[in-house]
């Protein structure tokens, strides 16, 4: 079956925009999601202008501060100055960073309950203690696609061990009952873990990675890879390949991505609330 993340982010856009009309109407506000650019890369211009649009369609203003150039401590000090307006409801740090700037350094400045993206310490750390008020947008999109879809199962192998994908996701697994391992680039004999496990997620970067030597029969197929060939883009998985061995796959595009992109917005609307049943 194909797992279409169309369905699943539409629905959480529908319940998104609701929400956010509610709390415009009760407080009178119009909250503010504020995104940070360093430099001009054209891929972080392509979704910084992805995120202002989706934005719209929810009831978000999304503004883009845009830096030719900044040295690390100006950075921090123009995000902790957005820590302190109050009509700024979330920050988020636009990737990739110039070199001379730490991405990490820069999102631990930033207040837990204005992480949109889920980055800092504290709410990644949240995830272990069960609390996933704010986690990272990916890793939140891919439970999503499981549970929309009631993907059978309760092993799952992630390729990827990164904060934002494998680690978060493990906890996020690991707080539903799911028996889950990790993979990176130093495990040994990947194939005979993934094999054996019933949802492997990909994220490795690789287009076409991951083929019917990874997986089972009766095995779903989480692809978080995005891949650019020219204006074709690719996900870590074959998928022509994988589409008539496997039980179930999510495409690239129209899978993960585009929850993802939804999911950024939960994180936004469940910190906005946090700030204003706190008074923040």
């Amino acid at each position: 079956m194909l797992l279409d993340g169309k369905i699943v982010a539409n629905e959480k856009m529908l319940k998104i925009r609701s929400e956010i009309e509610a709390i415009k109407d009760k407080y009178k506000i119009t909250p503010k999601l504020q995104l940070i650019q360093i430099g001009n890369d054209p891929a972080s211009t392509i979704y910084a202008n992805s995120k202002i649009k989706r934005g719209d369609k929810l009831g978000v203003e999304v503004e883009l501060k845009n830096f030719a150039s900044i040295d690390q401590k100006s950075l921090i000090d123009y995000v902790k100055s957005c820590n302190g307006r109050d009509d700024i409801y979330g920050i988020m740090i636009e990737s990739p960073l110039p070199p001379g700037l730490n991405f990490y350094n820069t999102v631990n400045n930033i207040s837990f309950y204005k992480d949109s993206d889920g980055m800092t310490p504290y709410n990644q750390g949240n995830l272990a203690m069960k609390n996933e008020m704010i986690a990272p947008a990916t890793a939140r999109a891919v439970i999503d696609i499981i549970e929309y879809y009631k993907v059978p199962g309760n092993t799952v192998c992630i390729i990827n061990r990164s904060p934002v994908v494998g680690r978060p996701l493990s906890m996020l697994l690991l707080n539903r009952d799911y028996t889950v391992t990790l993979c990176h680039s130093k495990t040994p004999d990947i194939r005979k873990i993934s094999r054996e496990s019933d949802i492997v997620v990909v994220a490795v970067g690789v287009s076409g990675f991951l083929d019917n030597d990874y997986v089972k029969p009766d095995s779903t197929v989480i692809d978080v890879g995005i891949n650019y060939s020219g204006k074709k883009i690719t996900g870590d998985a074959n998928f022509s390949v994988l589409e008539k061995y496997i039980e179930n796959i999510t495409p690239v595009p129209g899978g993960i991505g585009i929850v993802t992109a939804t999911d950024i917005f939960e994180n936004f609307l469940n910190g906005l609330k946090y700030q204003l049943e706190n008074k923040k």
